[in-house]
């Protein structure tokens, strides 16, 4: 099953790669020190699709997550890729269990710009990838799929993009966490094939999986049985019945092997983890059945014990042995070391993959219509309501305390309206940021970086509309300087809200996100200096105040509007006395210092680069952690 276009030869090849360990163990829990996995080794081969299997708690999970480098933490041990001994993990990739795909973007469009931020320019023109794309889409039958969107797709398809979106750049090493969990006996069965087709062309695939059927499990080149920290089989699927027999287990006639040697590391016969770690130890299991004796005994090997056939009854015991036509593979053997400084010539440069993420995360904005249209309409229609309610607060003198408490209106509305999506987002941009650094599709800093920039010009653009309908809608000053003003400080305003969603959302789940964001908010409007004036504080509460984003923002709202020698406010013929018909009453009585509008824009900006500082640091934290 040729996978690759002649186009891909001109940028990656595939490196034929073998993985050794040695005595590899975890402590997962620091506070009783427990051994997860104790002392177990093995050799994982090029060409072959291996399994590691096990109950529950055994350890699969975690000696994937060692062998992919995704636990670091704890582990004790040696690993080498290929002949050369290297312990490089970059010509590894790893298929998480979950399929974390972009909802809103079709088959094709997510091949290609994974191809994009896989293969620069100078290696394949657009064409070529092009070419590349479809030869991988038709290879794992998905080109009939290419224009349905990924959030469209059934649990079979999830699982072959997941796949083809690794294979783009030909990694010899691929890891797969439980690819059959959650799909059907003919998707599970298809899937299995696919990997065993990939390993064929030489690569290394290596997956856990929990419970296969019996024509899956005959389909794995080498099984890695783990029970207790402890390797307790490894060698041909087809020579497990007999190793089980050579330890005094029998299996009954026409059982799935798979189940039968679950059930033995689940101790339902008795416990038999030593005598199988013991018995694992021998190589000779790993060796295909089918080879005649005769030549293994010419050769010096060892000679392996007998095969069984498809019903799991021993072939010597049945007086024949079972005649299975030869599977005819070709494998492209390249040289086992591969120059790392070649290899990274073909990716693109950083800035690349900074425009690359900046138009994929612009297209999706498009796409999310709750996060663009929907919120412009309600922006639009908040705003036409606001000023309705709060009316001509601007230039009447009697409703001048109304008009400061527009200010808070604003504040919170684009506050809440910028904070809570972005607590809501990032955990589920997270997992497809796990899974797309994790295989280095782009650095951590790059995605940072390019979804601030496309995020902070539609907040921006959100801001002005609203703060251009409000201004209008309230009778505030007809100044361009005061427009301006007013504006820059709800911008940055929603800007920082921003930021803080950001670090809630990568710092805390959605649950406490929310609740946190919530009190935190409260909290920062009683500090903002309106429903208790800093007059009245404590020393102790008027230095916790300086912590508060509002009260920058309500401070400088206030100056806009009153400071700067503002003429005379209205007061209508009906009323007899209006007390803040001079700006700077309202000055006074609010405790506001004249002439502090740019501190305040300063410090909502100094907020602003903090708290980015701090997400980008909460964010690299999450990911680190898992």
């Amino acid at each position: 099953m040729p996978l690759l276009a002649e186009c891909l030869s001109k940028s990656l090849a595939i490196s034929c790669a073998v993985i050794k360990s040695r005595y590899l163990s975890r402590f997962v829990d620091q506070s009783e020190k427990k051994t997860v996995l104790n002392g177990v080794s093995g050799r994982f081969q090029s060409g072959e699709l291996t399994a590691i299997m096990g109950p529950s708690g055994a350890g699969k999970s975690s000696l994937l997550n060692i062998l992919t480098g995704y636990t670091t933490q704890g582990v004790k041990g040696t690993l080498a890729f290929g002949s050369s001994g290297s312990t490089n993990r970059k010509l590894c990739s790893y298929i998480l269990q979950e399929d974390y795909l972009q909802p809103l973007f079709t088959v094709h469009e997510i091949m290609l710009m994974a191809c994009d931020l896989k293969v620069s320019s100078d290696s394949l023109n657009h064409s070529e990838k092009l070419r590349l794309v479809d030869k991988i889409l038709d290879t794992l039958q998905l080109s009939y799929c290419k224009q349905t969107r990924c959030g469209s797709l059934s649990g079979g398809q999830r699982k072959r993009l997941s796949i083809a979106l690794e294979l783009i750049d030909n990694p010899p090493i691929l890891f797969l966490d439980e690819p059959t969990t959650g799909l059907d006996s003919s998707s599970s069965l298809y899937t299995i094939k696919l990997l065993q087709g990939l390993a064929r062309e030489g690569r290394t695939i290596v997956c856990t999986i929990h419970q296969p059927s019996a024509t899956v499990y005959e389909m794995f080149d080498h099984v890695y049985v783990l029970a207790e920290g402890h390797c307790v089989y490894q060698g041909s699927a087809l020579n497990t019945v007999p190793y089980l027999r050579s330890v005094g287990l029998h299996c009954p006639a026409y059982h799935n092997a798979a189940d039968y040697l679950l059930e033995v590391t689940n101790k339902e016969y008795g416990n038999f983890t030593k005598a199988l770690a013991k018995a694992a130890t021998d190589p000779s299991w790993r060796l295909g059945p089918l080879v005649p004796v005769v030549d293994r005994l010419a050769v010096g090997v060892p000679v392996s014990p007998p095969a069984y056939d498809s019903n799991h009854n021993d072939a010597i015991y049945q007086g024949h042995r079972k005649e299975v036509e030869p599977l005819t593979v070709t494998v492209k053997q390249l040289p086992a070391k591969l120059d790392q400084q070649q290899h990274q010539q073909h990716r693109p440069s950083e800035f690349a993959k900074l425009l690359i993420l900046m138009k994929r995360s612009n297209i999706q904005l498009y796409r999310d219509w709750t996060v663009t249209h929907l919120k412009l309409f309600v922006h639009i229609v908040c705003a036409i309501v606001i000023g309705l309610l709060f009316g001509d607060s601007g230039i009447n003198a009697t409703k001048s305390i109304s008009n400061v408490a527009s200010f808070l209106v604003h504040i919170l509305y684009l506050w809440y309206t910028t904070l809570m999506p972005g607590v809501l987002k990032y955990p589920y941009e997270m997992n497809i940021l796990k899974k797309e650094s994790f295989n280095r599709w782009y650095k951590i800093r790059t995605y940072f970086v390019a979804s601030m920039l496309t995020s902070l010009p539609v907040q921006i653009f959100f801001s002005i509309v609203y703060a251009s309908i409000v201004y209008a809608m309230t009778y505030q000053p007809c100044e361009l300087e005061r427009y301006l003003m007013f504006t820059a400080v709800l911008v940055l305003n929603t800007i920082v809200a921003d930021g803080f969603g950001l670090f809630l959302g990568t710092f805390l789940n959605e649950i406490n996100g929310t609740f946190i964001g919530a009190i935190m908010t409260c909290f920062m409007f009683v500090f903002c200096g309106f429903l208790i004036m800093f007059s009245h504080m404590s020393d102790a509460m008027r230095g916790i105040s300086y912590l508060s984003s509002h009260r920058y923002s309500f401070e400088a709202l206030v100056l806009t509007a009153y400071d700067d020698s503002r003429t005379d406010l209205v007061c209508p013929k009906d009323e007899m006395y209006c007390h803040y018909v001079k700006a700077n009453t309202i000055l006074r009585e609010l405790g506001v210092v004249s002439g502090n509008y740019l501190f305040n824009v300063v410090t909502l900006v100094v907020h602003f680069v903090a708290i980015k500082v701090v997400g980008f640091w909460t964010l690299k934290r999450k990911l680190r952690m898992g």
